[in-house]
C-alpha cells in the first residue's frame, strides 16, 4: 500500500531545482544539502523512494523451516516475512488489524501462528484471522475471520536475497539487476550458506546517501584507505577501476577493482594477498582478479570476492540516523562456501575478516561524520565530479528518476 509523499514547500523547492534538470544535468549536479540535511526532506524520501523500491531484508537460509521468520521495516513499516506451511515465502504487515499493535520486532522460529501481545487476537503463517477473544458471539468472531487479514507485501526472491516492496504495482526486481548477473558466474555452485550480519543497534549519525555514496565512490580509497585498501587500487598502470553503463529502470550501480594478485581479499589488517576466506574453486579467472562493488539501492551494498559475497543492509530512521548491518559495522554478512564454514579454524578466520574490514570502517567514520556536517553549511559546494566519481553520478540520476517519478504520480 503506497502512501502521498509529503510535499512541503521547501521540499518543493528542492524538487523543483533538480526537476529543472535534464537527464545529463541531474547526472552531474552534486544534490543540493538540503536533501542530505533536511529532516522534511528525508520524510518525502521515506515514502517516494523506500515506500516505492525493492529493500534487502534478509536470506532465504535465515528462514528454513515453516513457521521461521524475519521482523523487518519498510520505509517505517513494521513486516513480518514468514516461510509459510507451504514452504513459501511471503511478507505482511506486522500490524494488527484490531487496535494498531505491532505483533513482534524480533525476528523467530518454529511459529504456528502470530499472537498480538495486547488483546491476544491471533492470525495464522499467512495473516488470516484465527482468534478474537471476547469479541462477542460466534457468528461476530467468525465474520471478523472472513474479514481481516494482515495487509500482504510484494516479495521477490534473488540469488537467495529477500527483498520486499510496499507498492504492489512496481515492475518485478530481476530485470533491474541484470547487469549483475555476470558477476554471479562459480559462487553458485559452491554451495554457498549465509553468515547474516549482526544486526545494528545504534544509529550512525548521517544521512543514508553518505552511506551510500561513501561506498561506491572510487576517488576516495587511495587517500582514505591508505595501508588498507592498496592491494585493490582504483588506479592501476594496467588498469584501474571499471564501471558499468546506467541506463534508466537499472536498480544496480557497479564498479570493479583489479587485486594485485589473484585470489586475496579481507586479512586482518584489510585488502590483501593472504585471504582468511579461501578462493571459491569455481570462479572464473575475471572473479578471481578483481573485486567487484554494487550497489542496490536504496538499502544494500554487495562486494564480490574470491571467497566469499559480502553483504550490508542499511535501514534509516531520521535524516541523520542510519542503521547498517555488515562486516565493517557490525560483523557478519558473509554468502560463503559451506565447507569454508566448516573449517575447523572458521571462526578465528571470522573474526580477521572482521578486524580487517572494521580497520577500513575506521577510516570512513571520521570522513562521513565531516561530509554530513558539511551538508549543513552555509558554504557548501555546488561541487563537481571527476572521472573516478561515475557511480556517484548513477547514484544522483537514480535518485532523480526517482524523485520525478513520485512527482509526476502526485501531479
Amino acid at each position: 500500500m503506497i502512501q502521498r509523499a509529503d510535499y512541503t514547500p521547501s521540499v518543493r523547492d528542492m524538487l523543483d531545482g533538480l526537476r529543472a534538470l535534464g537527464d545529463d544535468a541531474a547526472a552531474e549536479a552534486v544534490l543540493p544539502p538540503g536533501c542530505y540535511a533536511s529532516a522534511e526532506f528525508f520524510e518525502f524520501e521515506r515514502e517516494a523512494v523506500f515506500g516505492r523500491s525493492w529493500l534487502c531484508v534478509g536470506r532465504v537460509d535465515q528462514i528454513p523451516n515453516a513457521g521461521d521468520y524475519l521482523a523487518a521495516s519498510a520505509a517505517g513499516e513494521p513486516l513480518l516475512v514468514v516461510r509459510s506451511e507451504r514452504g513459501t515465502i511471503h511478507a505482511m504487515s506486522a500490524v494488527c488489524r484490531h487496535r494498531g499493535q505491532v505483533l513482534t520486532c524480533e525476528s523467530g522460529a518454529g511459529r504456528r501462528a502470530f499472537k498480538c501481545p495486547l488483546h491476544f487476537w491471533t492470525y495464522d503463517l499467512d495473516g488470516y484471522l484465527i482468534n478474537a477473544p471476547r469479541m462477542g458471539g460466534r457468528e461476530t468472531v467468525e465474520q471478523l475471520r472472513r474479514d481481516l487479514r494482515l495487509p500482504q507485501v510484494k516479495v521477490e526472491l534473488w540469488h537467495g536475497f529477500i527483498f520486499v516492496n510496499l507498492d504492489l504495482d512496481a515492475p518485478p526486481l530481476a530485470p533491474s539487476l541484470a547487469k549483475l548477473e555476470p558477476t554471479w558466474a562459480g559462487y553458485e555452485d559452491a554451495d554457498l550458506v549465509t553468515v547474516p550480519p549482526v544486526a545494528a543497534d545504534k544509529p550512525l549519525p548521517w544521512n543514508w546517501k553518505v552511506q551510500l555514496e561513501n561506498f561506491t565512490d572510487a576517488y576516495h580509497p587511495e587517500y582514505v584507505h591508505i595501508g588498507t585498501h592498496d592491494f585493490a587500487p582504483s588506479n592501476h598502470r594496467d588498469g584501474g577501476v571499471a564501471f558499468t553503463e546506467m541506463r534508466e529502470g537499472d536498480n544496480t550501480i557497479v564498479r570493479t577493482v583489479p587485486m594485485l594478485k589473484p585470489n586475496g581479499g579481507m586479512m586482518r589488517d584489510g585488502w590483501g594477498e593472504d585471504a582468511r576466506f579461501p578462493a571459491i574453486e569455481t570462479l572464473p579467472a575475471v572473479q578471481r582478479e578483481r573485486l567487484t562493488f554494487a550497489m542496490v539501492p536504496p538499502n544494500m551494498q554487495l562486494m564480490f570476492a574470491p571467497g566469499t559475497v559480502a553483504y550490508t543492509l542499511i535501514n534509516p530512521v531520521g535524516v541523520e540516523a542510519t542503521f547498517a548491518s555488515s562486516d565493517r559495522v557490525t560483523g557478519g554478512g558473509w554468502v560463503l562456501p559451506r565447507k569454508t564454514v566448516e573449517l575447523n579454524d572458521f571462526a578465528e578466520r571470522a573474526a580477521a575478516v572482521r578486524e580487517g574490514a572494521s580497520k577500513i570502517w575506521a577510516q570512513d567514520v571520521p570522513v562521513n561524520l565531516a561530509m554530513q556536517a558539511g551538508k549543513r553549511s552555509r558554504f557548501h559546494p555546488r561541487g563537481c565530479y571527476g572521472p573516478l566519481e561515475k557511480t556517484l553520478q548513477q547514484f544522483n540520476q537514480w535518485l532523480v528518476w526517482r524523485y520525478r517519478a513520485t512527482w509526476a504520480a502526485a501531479q
